[in-house]
C-alpha cells in the first residue's frame, strides 16, 4: 500500500487526502492551525452568519460530486442563477447584461462599442504570448468592454489588475479558443458541440450551505478522522531514502509520497531545502492584501432593499471598494430579521494600501461608496472586518515560467506534488478539481 503525507489542511490538502483515503491508500494530513479549511472560514457574529474567505462558489461537476459523496446535499443552499449582478459606473448601479438583448440596450456601452462586439468573429489578429487579460479582451471585444466589464471582473474575482494578469495563465480555455479558432464566438460554438455531458450534473446558481461554506472542510476532516492532525505544524521536510520525511514538534513522519498543499509562501519556505528553484518560483508569485468587511444596515435605510447578487466597481476616482455582495439577499439566515448584510472587498492590486487603514477608516470609505452607489442612508453597523495579508495568487505575466519551475521540481523528485490555488485556477471549483485529479 502506498503512503502519502499531505502538508496543509485547506481545501487542496483536505480534498487530496480524501481522494487518497477513498482509494484505500495510507494518508496522513498535517495542518498547523486548529481548524480545517484554510481561507474557508465561517463564523457567527451577533446573529449574523459571515464568510471571512470565499463567500459563494459555483457548483462545478467535480465540486457537486464531492458534495454528494459527503452526503451534504440536504445542507446545500443554492442562490438562483437569475440573481442580478450590477456594475458601479459613473455614480450609479447598472444591471450587468446577461443576454444579447441586454447587451444591445445596456447604457454601459456606446453604440460604437456594441457594433465592435459584432465584429469579434472577424478579428484575425493574434496577440503576443505574454498578452495581458486587458489587452486580450480589448483586441477581441473592444476597449470599452475591457474597461467596463473585464477590469471590474478581474478586480472583484482576482483582486487583481487586468493589465498585469497573463491571459494564457489566468484564462487558458479562452486563450486556447482564440489560438485554435481565431474567434471566441466560433470557438465557443465548436467546443460546445465537442463537450461531453458530466457524469453528475450540478445545479445552476451559486452554492453555499445552511451553516456556511466551512461545512465542506469540516465534513472532509470528519471523514479523515485520525488521518488528519491539526495543531501540528510541519517544521521541515526532507528526502529520506526513496521517500519523504516531515518533522513536527511531536515527532517525524515518513511516507513514499509528499503533497505540499499550503499557501505559496509557506510552501516556498518548506521547499527551500529540497527544491530551491521551486521555492524561488513559489516565493515570486504575488498575492496582494485584501480586507473583507461585513457591514449591516436596517432594511429601511434603503429606498428599495437590494436584490440580486451584488456589484463590481469599474475603476474610477473616489471608489475604493472592489465589489459588494448582497449577502443576506443571496441566502436565508445570514442576518437578523429587519437587517441587510453586505460583504465588501477592499485592497487588492488596485489599492493595496487600503488594508493598512484603521477599522474606522475602512468603514468610512466603504460607507461613502455604498451611499454613492446605492443611496443607502446612515452609518453601517460593523459586524466584522478580516484582513488577509496575502489573499489571492496573481497569475501574472511571469506565472507560467514559475509553474514550469515547480513542475520541473516534481519531475526530478519522485512522489513530490505541489498543490494550491496558485496553480490550475483560483476558484473553489478549480481547487477541488485539481485536488481530486491526483
Amino acid at each position: 500500500m502506498s503512503s502519502t503525507i499531505v502538508v496543509g489542511g485547506g481545501l487542496s490538502g483536505l480534498v487530496r487526502a480524501y481522494a487518497l483515503a477513498r482509494r484505500g491508500e495510507d494518508v496522513l494530513l498535517l495542518e498547523r492551525s486548529p481548524k480545517p479549511g484554510g481561507v474557508v472560514r465561517t463564523d457567527r457574529v451577533d446573529g449574523y452568519l459571515i464568510e471571512r474567505g470565499p463567500n459563494t462558489v459555483r457548483p462545478t461537476p467535480e465540486l457537486w460530486s464531492l458534495v454528494c459523496d459527503l452526503g451534504l446535499t440536504s445542507e446545500a443552499v443554492i442562490a438562483p442563477p437569475s440573481a442580478l449582478r450590477y456594475l458601479d459606473w459613473g455614480g450609479r448601479l447598472y444591471a450587468m447584461p446577461m443576454s444579447p438583448l441586454g447587451l444591445a440596450v445596456t447604457p454601459l456601452l456606446s453604440a460604437g462599442a456594441k457594433l465592435r462586439l459584432l465584429a469579434e468573429p472577424f478579428v484575425r489578429k493574434r496577440g503576443p504570448e505574454g498578452e495581458s487579460v486587458a489587452d486580450f479582451f480589448a483586441r477581441r471585444l473592444g476597449p470599452q468592454v475591457a474597461e467596463r466589464f473585464i477590469e471590474p471582473f478581474i478586480s472583484g474575482i482576482f483582486a487583481g489588475d487586468a493589465h498585469e494578469l497573463s491571459m494564457a495563465a489566468a484564462f487558458p480555455p479562452l486563450w486556447s479558443l482564440d489560438a485554435k479558432y481565431g474567434s471566441l464566438l466560433r470557438g465557443a460554438i465548436a467546443s460546445r458541440k465537442e463537450r461531453r455531458p458530466p457524469a453528475v450534473k450540478p445545479p445552476r446558481g451559486l452554492l453555499s450551505f445552511r451553516h456556511g461554506l466551512q461545512t465542506l472542510p469540516n465534513a472532509l476532516a470528519a471523514f479523515l478522522g485520525p488521518r488528519a492532525r491539526f495543531d501540528t505544524p510541519v517544521q521541515a521536510i526532507s528526502r529520506d531514502g526513496h521517500g519523504w520525511k516531515a518533522v513536527t514538534p511531536s515527532g517525524s513522519h515518513e511516507a513514499e509520497r509528499l503533497v505540499v498543499a499550503t499557501p505559496q509562501a509557506a510552501a516556498a519556505e518548506l521547499a527551500r531545502a529540497f527544491a530551491p528553484a521551486a521555492s524561488a518560483a513559489l516565493e515570486a508569485i504575488p498575492s496582494p492584501p485584501v480586507a473583507v468587511l461585513h457591514l449591516s444596515y436596517p432594511k429601511d435605510a434603503f429606498d428599495t432593499p437590494p436584490k440580486g447578487f451584488g456589484f463590481l466597481v469599474v475603476p474610477q476616482k473616489e471608489r475604493r471598494i472592489l465589489g459588494c455582495l448582497f449577502t443576506s439577499c443571496l441566502f436565508d439566515g445570514r442576518a437578523p430579521e429587519g437587517r441587510v448584510l453586505l460583504t465588501i472587498f477592499m485592497g487588492g492590486m488596485r489599492d493595496p494600501g487600503a488594508v493598512a487603514l484603521s477599522d474606522d477608516a475602512l468603514v468610512e470609505a466603504a460607507g461613502f461608496n455604498l451611499r454613492s452607489a446605492m443611496g443607502v442612508r446612515g452609518t453601517p453597523t460593523r459586524v466584522a472586518i478580516t484582513r488577509w495579508e496575502h489573499a489571492i495568487p496573481q497569475y501574472d505575466r511571469g506565472h507560467l515560467v514559475r509553474i514550469s519551475a515547480i513542475a520541473a521540481a516534481e519531475a526530478g523528485q519522485p512522489g513530490l506534488c505541489f498543490l494550491g490555488a496558485y496553480r490550475g485556477g483560483i476558484s473553489v471549483g478549480d481547487v477541488v478539481k485539481n485536488a481530486l485529479a491526483g
